[in-house]
């Protein structure tokens, strides 16, 4: 065999289903290979490199195992680098490879070369041009293994085009247990669980805040029974939600400076002790790091899979290194052995009482308003109303993240993704159907802004191609309302930050052969979506919707900086 495949056959060997890109001029005897194995692996044609990125993102976040995408040589490589910016950022296994100008022509100034390792270091876990086709097979399974242990990450495959050509005679063979994520789980050291333990336990008002992590290692069922046991309330990251069913009694929602319920930010400022379990502290979580203060005098707890995030932002009154799960097992062995049941502090159950009927309230206020444009709450309000419970939300960063993040109640486990790595527009779309390849008995539903539409239209095509079920919603409100929000906060003029509002999005879908609506009834929305996610092919809606200047979005940062 040659060296395309070898690669070939060492994907079927992992078990790969998908691989999802676009073909180049480098790319041809990689395509020649792929042909001859379709019926064990599928390749999915993509219209634009960066959305293969954020399909296999997606797949590999909903399906437990390694996504995997690639692309040609010069700009194809180029546009593939902020899909997996998006996944190394977000600790998602994604597997790059890009097929590369031959290793002859090396400094000869050959059309589309560059330095793809140089390209691609900032981004990923491990980069690897493989220049002898024997040393595929090998170099495959050490890029498994990186992407799927410790920390996961992205890792990408240089191959030239000549390597593809070449004569391969290695050994085919996968290493099993990193076929799925997380592999070869670690624990953290028994002395640091006992601290950690007998600090939750001193606590008078502790507070758990569960991070992308907890969802990764899929720790929902033990982070529970120690919330359970501790009575402690959980809050989560936006990437956290899923931790944990967020109808529990116990959870208290998102927390930060995107999408952070009122009341669950002052009951995190008002514990004692915190826990911090798969959560980076990163700026939004903490609103810049002033919740809580480094200085506040607060005791953290802080575990996460990767020995850099511990103690990174914060002094710890105890580190943890180690999976999510079995962190969370441990504990609550040694707490379940320390202590009987435990309750709620009365501090605790009345700051989430009222807290939750204030939030709330509002919330069915502006809901419940009927006319145009809709404010996003009454979207969410109505996917919260028709949606089963097997449903994936998938939410472009912009308009879509601080609603899904403060009001849609996900379930325990990976239902809503929302990129939160580099929060790149454009995400939603191509994500929701690597979601559904990943899930195809899951309701999937994409929500994006019409900002977004104008970077990903072309993958309705794709769409459509591959017949997925899924209904995109778009928030349009002719305007990059982020930018246009801030430009207020500012006190700077609006700027370059409307677009005309004439555009038929509808139309433009409908001529890709997605059935697409505009509504124009907003006593129609809840009917329109219940209809929408229980049909057979893909659909588009486009709601007329406020934008973040008209409708304040769930900002504590910015209804601090300025009111409406």
């Amino acid at each position: 065999m040659n060296g395309a495949q070898a690669i070939v056959e060492m994907l079927k060997a992992y078990r790969v289903r998908y691989i999802f890109g676009l073909p180049g001029d480098t790319s041809i005897s990689f395509y020649a290979a792929l042909a001859d194995a379709r019926a064990d692996l599928t390749h999915i044609l993509v219209r634009e490199e960066r959305s293969a990125g954020y399909m296999a993102d997606a797949y590999a976040r909903v399906s437990g195992r390694v996504g995997v995408c690639e692309a040609p040589s010069g700009a194809g490589a180029t546009y593939l680098a902020p899909g997996i910016a998006e996944a190394h950022a977000t600790s998602i296994p994604v597997i790059a490879i890009t097929t590369d100008t031959p290793l002859r022509g090396e400094n000869k100034n050959v059309l589309t070369a560059f330095d793809q390792s140089a390209l691609f270091a900032p981004i990923t876990k491990a980069r690897f041009q493989i220049k002898r086709a024997d040393k595929i097979p090998e170099t495959i399974r050490r890029a498994f293994r990186l992407a799927t242990t410790g920390r996961p990450g992205a890792i990408h495959l240089s191959v030239p085009q000549d390597v593809l050509d070449e004569a391969s005679r290695a050994d085919i063979y996968a290493e099993d247990d990193c076929q799925t994520f997380p592999a070869y789980r670690t624990r953290a050291d028994a002395d640091a669980i006992i601290r950690a333990a007998d600090l939750l336990l001193r606590a008078e008002r502790p507070i758990i805040v569960a991070g992308g992590g907890v969802v990764t290692s899929g720790a929902w069922r033990e982070l529970t029974a120690l919330t359970e046991t501790l009575a402690a309330p959980v809050a989560t990251t936006i990437t956290g939600k899923g931790s944990m069913d967020e109808t529990h009694p116990l959870s208290i929602g998102v927390i930060g400076g995107n999408g952070g319920r009122t009341y669950a930010n002052q009951m995190l400022a008002d514990a004692d002790v915190i826990f911090y379990i798969g959560a980076n502290t990163d700026s939004v979580t903490t609103i810049n790091w002033t919740l809580p203060a480094p200085a506040s005098g607060k005791t953290i707890i802080q575990s996460d899979v990767d020995p850099v995030e511990i103690g990174n932002n914060y002094p710890l009154g105890a580190g943890l290194v180690g999976d999510a799960k079995l962190v969370l097992a441990d504990l609550l062995d040694a707490i379940t052995r320390a202590t009987g049941a435990r309750a709620l502090s009365a501090r605790q159950k009345q700051m989430m009482d009222d807290g939750a009927a204030v939030w709330w309230d509002e919330f069915r206020q502006q809901a419940a308003e009927r006319a145009l444009p809709l404010k996003p709450q009454q979207i969410v309000a109505a996917l919260t109303e028709i949606l089963p419970e097997n449903s994936i939300v998938v939410a472009d960063a912009g308009t879509p993240t601080p609603h899904i993040a403060a009001y849609f109640r996900s379930r325990a486990g990976r239902r809503v993704i929302i990129p939160r790595g580099y929060g790149g527009l454009g995400y939603a779309l191509p994500a929701a159907m690597g979601a559904k390849l990943a899930r195809p008995d899951a309701t999937v539903v994409a929500l994006m802004g019409d900002g977004s539409f104008g970077m990903v239209a072309t993958e309705f095509e794709t769409l459509r191609r591959l017949g997925l079920p899924i209904t995109v919603v778009q928030f349009s409100n002719a305007a990059f309302g982020w930018i246009k929000k801030l430009q207020q906060l500012h006190g700077t003029p609006f700027y370059q930050s409307d677009f005309s509002a004439d555009t038929d999005h509808a139309a433009i879908v409908r001529g890709f052969g997605v059935a697409g609506i505009k509504m124009d009834r907003p006593h129609d929305l809840a009917e329109v979506l219940h209809d929408a996610v229980r049909a057979s092919a893909p659909n588009f809606i486009d709601v007329p919707s406020a934008d973040e200047v008209a409708a304040m979005p769930p900002m504590p940062q910015w209804r601090k900086a300025r009111p409406d």
